[in-house]
């Protein structure tokens, strides 16, 4: 089973280019002008957002899984 993660953003670094959402398959980020939200439901852990940040802004933690 693929590691279950949680996409965190660097608010610092983000400039809400929107890039990472527009690669999201399962649409687990949006991102508005005031802001940037993540679907922790949504997400299938790929990754793809992280990888497509141009100033990498995006990074993971584990989920902790219940068994």
């Amino acid at each position: 089973m693929p590691e279950k993660i949680r996409v965190i953003v660097n608010e610092d670094r983000c400039y809400l280019c929107g890039g990472c959402a527009g690669v999201c398959p399962t649409l687990a980020i949006e991102v508005h002008s005031s802001g940037w939200e993540f679907f922790q439901d949504k997400c299938i852990s790929c990754r793809i957002c992280i990888n497509a940040c141009p100033v990498g802004a995006l990074s993971a933690e584990p989920l902790e899984v219940s068994e």
